[in-house]
């Protein structure tokens, strides 16, 4: 890099708009680390007022400001307090962008990130998107009519934005993959000698599969509990429920409601049960983990064209949430657990379907 370019990018103040859920933050926060590794120094985090956030912005050492928002809904009283939070995002969007005169802005789709990059790119802003899943959302789509580029984590998405289409992958957080299944079974104090299965509900938790991994610990017969480790991420609002369902149930295992650094967790993974968000599937593609994916079947379906990429791939199995018993899932992870072969070929194909340097190709995207 030549030493006027560097100050060029050393000179660049690059507002992130990536709040709403732990997929859109995730990436945004990849993206932020990357940036700063290639001598940007002036960055400006902007997500949502959920507890969440402001925990893991506030850990990561970059500013921050957090938008007033709430989802759409067809509820009147619902509706009646979205209209209120985004006209409130509205003019702290513009104000924000006022006084910090962004040179360029990233969006990473969603509800949350909506009114700041409508209104950079109406400013005259250059203006960014990722877009982290296979079918694009709904805020990525109408933005993208004002963006100057559009990447996109699957492949088969760039025909959805055309010309301004550019495939980087989805950013993950590098220091994922660089730690060791023995370190992060003696973190857990969990038996090397087991089978252990992480359960992933997203960065919120799921109730639904909470409900099917509850239920199939009364099922385990004593053998098969024997052989087992489990590391159950249940989310916030449903820990107390799940931890019950463990005390005495015979299994070896760990439950906790939320992990901020999930490396441990996925490297002690011999399989993986989880939603199919684009973050959490990148990450366990990446780390080359077999999985059983059950997509979120609602907000517009999303998840089931990610989790099906990589079906197709040979990288995970897909069991629809839909009429799933804990039986039928009990039965899928021995089934797994039993056929090494099968493993290793779900781990080999979960490798070549993964972008690992997605943050570096995004920053490419944004500084060229």
């Amino acid at each position: 890099m030549n030493p006027d370019h560097k100050h060029y990018i050393n000179g660049m103040k690059i507002l992130i708009a990536c709040g709403g859920t732990g997929g859109h933050i995730f990436p945004g926060l990849s993206l932020a680390q990357e940036l700063k590794e290639r001598g940007v120094s002036d960055l400006l985090l902007v997500g949502t007022d959920h507890p969440l956030e402001v925990k893991l912005f506030g850990s990561f050492g970059i500013p921050y400001r957090l938008m007033p928002v709430a989802k759409l809904s067809a509820n009147p009283v619902e509706f009646m307090k979205f209209l209120a939070r985004f006209t409130s995002a509205c003019f702290k969007s513009i104000k924000l962008l006022f006084g910090y005169k962004p040179d360029i802005v990233v969006g990473f789709g969603g509800y949350a990130s909506f009114p700041i990059c409508k209104f950079a790119a109406l400013m005259g802003k250059p203006l960014i998107l990722h877009e982290q899943n296979c079918e694009a959302g709904l805020a990525n789509k109408i933005l993208a009519l004002l963006a100057r580029r559009v990447a996109v984590s699957f492949k088969d998405t760039i025909k959805t934005f055309g010309n301004k289409g550019v495939f980087t992958g989805n950013p993950i957080r590098k220091k994922l993959l660089s730690v060791r299944k023995e370190d992060a079974l003696k973190y857990y104090k969990l038996d090397p000698s087991k089978f252990t299965v992480l359960i992933l509900g997203g960065s919120q938790g799921s109730r639904k599969i909470n409900e099917i991994v509850s239920g199939m610990l009364g099922i385990l017969d004593a053998e098969e509990k024997k052989a087992i480790n489990i590391l159950h991420i249940a989310g916030i609002r449903n820990i107390d429920d799940v931890r019950k369902r463990y005390e005495g149930s015979g299994v070896d295992g760990c439950v906790c409601d939320f992990v901020e650094d999930i490396g441990y967790s996925y490297a002690m993974a011999d399989l993986i049960v989880s939603r199919a968000g684009a973050t959490a599937l990148f990450e366990i593609a990446a780390l080359g983990k077999p999985s059983i994916m059950v997509p979120y079947r609602f907000a517009g379906g999303h998840q089931y064209h990610n989790a099906a990429a990589l079906e197709n791939a040979g990288g995970t199995v897909i069991m629809d949430e839909f009429g799933l018993t804990p039986q039928m899932l009990k039965e899928k992870i021995f089934e797994l657990k039993d056929d090494k072969a099968k493993l290793r070929s779900m781990s080999v194909a979960a490798k070549k379907f993964a972008v690992p340097d997605a943050a570096k190709r995004l920053a490419d995207c944004i500084l060229t």
